[in-house]
């Protein structure tokens, strides 16, 4: 697991499916299926229920993306406030 496929989980569980993920970062959609497929290997758990519409959260995906929101904010904060 690294940071930049928690990121691509983030983005893709915001947009609500991979395609508008890939629109909105105009990066392939199959780039966002492999990271979070990856992802969902490390962690041996999946985080996202694939359906016709999009994708819907599993309660790990619910759980996974509160960590990576907290982790996020927490980030930018000691980036914002760490001595330079």
């Amino acid at each position: 697991m690294n940071w930049e496929k928690l990121k691509t989980f983030y983005k893709v569980a915001k947009a609500g499916s991979f395609m508008s993920a890939s629109k909105i970062e105009n990066k392939s959609q199959s780039t966002f299926s492999r990271a979070v497929i990856d992802l969902e290997y490390d962690i041996k758990t999946k985080v996202l229920a694939r359906n016709n519409k999009g994708v819907d959260l599993t309660e790990d995906g619910k759980n996974l993306l509160a960590i990576v929101e907290d982790f996020s904010k927490k980030l930018d904060h000691f980036s914002k406030n760490a001595k330079k």
